[in-house]
């Protein structure tokens, strides 16, 4: 397990062989972390710089609909 990218208190961007993962800090009152498979269109993006991280954890906390298919229980870190 490779870290990418990290924001402390915010997320964690890490890489394992091929798969990549986020895991990020809801915020609030009661502070949940929830981790999310990248898939190959949100990875290209970040390679690319077309996308990054912070946006992405953004758009995952406006609408869950963008992950829930593709989270993962528990949350991966390295």
């Amino acid at each position: 397990m490779r870290v990418i990218e990290q924001k402390a208190y915010s997320y964690l961007l890490m890489e394992d062989s091929n798969d990549w993962y986020l895991t990020f800090f809801t915020g609030g009152p009661v502070e949940i972390d929830i981790c999310v498979k990248l898939n190959q269109q949100e990875i290209e993006g970040i390679k690319n710089g077309e996308l990054t991280a912070s946006t992405l954890v953004q758009t995952f906390l406006g609408d869950q609909t963008k992950y829930e298919s593709r989270r993962i229980i528990p949350s991966i870190r390295p």
